[in-house]
Formats: structure tokens, C-alpha cells, sequence
């Protein structure tokens, strides 16, 4: 039974595929935080997402689950099937093709249409959970008298869900765009056929909704260009950010004085091909250093938490470097925020080509306060932040005089005992609840009771 307040409050629907306990942190970080605060503020979300019986080919639990602690009281969480084969199908499907010839034969040409259909024919490979989302979420905003409708993408196709509700039910729609869908070098490997669909979906979700959030400054200049029939207060920016009450503790500890100059990763790396997080020429640039001086072999540790693959390691070896790499896997949060406290220089990439976006992980190493940042990326809004703010340096992930020159200048002044500190100063304005007080302020300006 809904509490007296809860009755009284306005309601609004989120549409999270990506949403704990499925996906990495940073996938579902924003919405859960959204969540968290939201009640306070005068909205109750209730949460449209994937059902959590079954982990399904997309969708696996990577460190998110603890983010589902977090989630208010008096907030439903509605999980529909997502449309997808699940990893209990796919093994059957798997051992079907051991079968004999003829079955393995079967097996790989259904597996090769599907995976060549999601990849060739979709906006994204989530679109399966469209009709589902449709149905479930048009019977949960008449059931439970929802006043907004906000989805929050990628995957892409949670805007042409959100589009489709606001079709069906008239209520208003507000998009949050986390990664940009077009003009990405993603999109750019699309056939064209495919990106002028895809171009049109954006334009007729856009076209629908009231008002449509971006986390940087260059993505909201860059759709305000893109449509320049639709009135430029339509697009917020409301940036993403980090919990400050998760750092007191790190925030307040004293940072230790190592015996080794840290250079420190927190996140995850891979080697995709359209979202690659490579640190070749990181490793490129450690080793011209230590190539000069050697002696720095075994006054330098580079040290990854999140994922690091063999890719990563036979790089490493090749460059004989393995010996300064120290991989501590995934580590619970607090675990992470000591080894980013400990760190004398934190290294954060982004996604190669997206200069609209900046590496969530910048605010928590900002949030931390100590150590400098060094961001492996192309020009835009996250070396726009980084100057601005005087938190360190970016490169191009594949300029590897830029990086040696950066990581030496860096252990100089550590050696000298005089090294870079950043100052946390500023972070406020990227808090977690702040952020949500934004949102709020957005979603009231929308409401009107009928």
C-alpha cells in the first residue's frame, strides 16, 4: 500500500535498459542516481527495465547489483522480457550443433543471421525488447496515473520506446541522451542505407519530445545544429557526475607518499574495433621513457583495476613492460576509490573519436582529490573540462611523444618532492544530487495536471 506522500506525488517513468543488476557500473550509474534522489525532490519514478530471471546474450551481471541497494522505497521496478536469446538458450543452441554435421551446419548459418541482422539491420540490438517495453509500459502509466515519460539511451532504441508511449498515452516525453547515436564513428561504420534510417529515427524521437538532456556542452551545441527547426530551449544539458557521499571517506583520507610513482586506471579497457579503449600508445610512451632511463623500470608501477585483457598483456610483454604492470580485476568500490587516493597520476581514455563525450570516470578522480589526470583522447569536451578546471593533460591516445612527455613531467615533480595535486574544489557542481535537483527543476517546468 502507497504511503500518504507517495499518493500525493507526481510520477514519472523511467525506461532503463541499461539498469542494474545487468551491465558495468557506468552503464546504469545515472539512472539509479536519478532514482536515489528523485523522491526527495517531489517525483516518484517507477523503473521500466529487463527481466533479471535469466542472463541473455546482451545482458550479464558485471558489478552493478549494488547499485539496486540504493534504489527508494516506494519505487516499483517493472522487468519485462527483453527479446533476446538468453545464455541458457544459446548453450543449448551450442550443443545442438555438436550433434553431427549437418546440425553444426544448422546451428552457425541461425547464429550468423541473428548476430548479422542485430548488427546490420538495428539502430541496436536492444530494439528486440521494443514491442515488450511498449506493451508493459502503456498498462504501468494507466495503471499507476504517470505524469512523464523518461528514457534514458544508449541503447538507442529506449527513445523509440519512450516516442512510442508518448504516441500512445499523450504524456510528455523528456530524452536523456548519455552517448550521442549519430555523427559517432559507430554510426559511421553503418552502411548508409542504414544510418539514413537511423537518422530518421533520431529526428521523429526528437521530434516528439519535450525536452531532450545532454551530458556535455559540445553534444547539446551539437543537436541544437542538427535541428535547427526545433527551439534550442529544448535542449538541457545536464551533465553526468559522480556521488559525493560515496567519497567522504576517500576525500577525507591522507594520501600516501609511495615508494613507486603510480600511474593508475580505473575502468574497464577493450580492444573493439568502434570502441576501443587501447592503451598501446600509453605503453608505447612507458617505454621510451624507460628505454632512456632504465632505472625507471623499478621506479614506475602501472596499475589497472576493471578489465584488462590478453590483448592488453601480450602488448604489455611485447613492449617489456610487464613487469611494471600490477592488475588488481574488479574491486569494490571503496577498494577502488583507496587505490585512486594512493595514485600519483590517474589515467582515464575515452572512446576513440567521440569527442562529445567525457569519461564518467574524470569526475570520480577529480572527486577523490589528489592525484592529476592524464586523458588519452581526441580534442573536445573532455580536454575542454580538464583545462578548464586544471586537472591535468590530454593526448592523443596515439601520440606517444605527448604521452612520454606528459608521464615524465609528471614523475619529475614527483621525484623533486614538489608533484601535481588537483584541487577537488568545483566537483560540487557535478554531485549526484545536484544533478538530480536539475532534473527535477525540468520535469516540474513540464508539469501540468489535467
Amino acid at each position: 500500500m502507497q504511503s500518504q506522500r507517495e499518493d500525493t506525488m507526481k510520477k514519472v517513468l523511467v525506461i532503463s535498459r541499461a539498469f542494474p543488476p545487468f551491465f558495468p557500473v557506468g552503464y546504469s550509474i545515472r539512472a539509479a542516481k536519478f532514482i536515489k534522489y528523485l523522491p526527495a525532490l517531489g517525483w516518484l519514478p517507477s523503473v521500466l527495465t529487463v527481466a533479471e530471471d535469466k542472463e541473455y546474450e546482451t545482458l550479464r551481471r558485471v558489478g552493478s547489483e549494488a547499485l539496486l541497494s540504493e534504489i527508494p522505497e516506494g519505487v516499483i521496478i517493472h522487468r519485462t522480457y527483453p527479446g533476446e536469446p538468453s545464455v541458457e538458450y544459446l548453450e543449448k543452441e551450442r550443443q545442438f550443433g555438436k550433434k553431427n554435421r549437418l546440425a553444426g551446419l544448422l546451428a552457425k548459418v541461425v547464429g550468423s543471421a541473428r548476430r548479422w541482422m542485430f548488427r546490420s539491420l538495428l539502430p541496436d540490438r536492444q530494439l528486440t525488447w521494443l514491442p515488450f517495453a511498449v506493451r508493459a509500459g502503456r498498462r504501468i502509466i494507466k495503471r499507476e496515473g504517470i505524469d512523464i515519460i523518461f528514457a534514458t539511451c544508449p541503447p538507442f532504441s529506449d527513445a523509440l520506446i519512450g516516442a512510442c508511449l508518448n504516441l500512445l498515452t499523450g504524456k510528455r516525453l523528456v530524452l536523456d541522451f548519455r552517448d550521442d547515436w549519430l555523427e559517432t564513428p559507430w554510426y559511421y561504420s553503418k552502411p548508409f542505407p542504414i544510418r539514413a534510417i537511423e537518422s530518421l529515427m533520431e529526428r521523429w524521437a526528437v521530434s516528439l519530445a519535450d525536452k531532450v538532456i545532454l551530458v556535455t556542452e559540445w553534444s547539446r551545441k551539437a543537436f541544437v545544429a542538427r535541428y535547427p527547426s526545433q527551439p534550442a530551449e529544448k535542449f538541457v544539458f545536464i551533465p553526468n557526475g559522480c556521488d559525493l557521499k560515496d567519497f567522504e571517506a576517500a576525500r577525507a583520507m591522507e594520501a600516501p607518499v609511495n615508494p613507486k610513482f603510480r600511474i593508475v586506471h580505473a575502468g574497464s579497457l577493450n580492444d573493439s574495433k568502434l570502441w576501443a579503449r587501447d592503451p598501446r600508445g600509453f605503453f608505447q610512451g612507458v617505454r621510451r621513457i624507460v628505454e632512456k632511463q632504465p632505472r625507471l623500470a623499478d621506479r614506475i608501477s602501472l596499475e589497472f583495476a576493471g578489465d584488462f585483457t590478453d590483448k592488453h598483456r601480450e602488448t604489455a610483454r611485447e613492449l617489456g613492460l610487464a613487469g611494471m604492470i600490477r592488475e588488481h580485476g574488479h574491486l569494490k568500490h571503496a577498494d577502488v576509490l583507496r587505490l585512486m587516493k594512493s595514485a600519483d597520476l590517474l589515467m582515464a581514455m575515452n572512446y576513440e573519436g567521440f569527442a562529445t563525450l567525457i569519461p564518467g570516470k574524470i569526475y570520480e578522480y577529480w572527486a577523490v582529490g589528489n592525484a592529476p589526470i592524464l586523458l588519452l583522447s581526441c580534442k573536445g569536451a573532455g580536454q575542454e573540462l580538464l583545462d578548464a578546471e586544471n586537472l591535468g593533460v590530454t593526448v592523443a591516445p596515439d601520440d606517444v611523444d605527448g604521452i612520454e612527455r606528459a608521464v615524465q613531467t609528471m614523475f619529475d615533480r614527483y621525484e623533486q618532492g614538489n608533484p601535481v595535486k588537483v584541487n577537488p574544489a568545483g566537483i560540487e557542481e557535478y554531485d549526484r544530487k545536484a544533478l538530480a535537483e536539475k532534473l527535477a527543476r525540468v520535469l516540474s517546468d513540464l508539469f501540468s495536471p489535467k
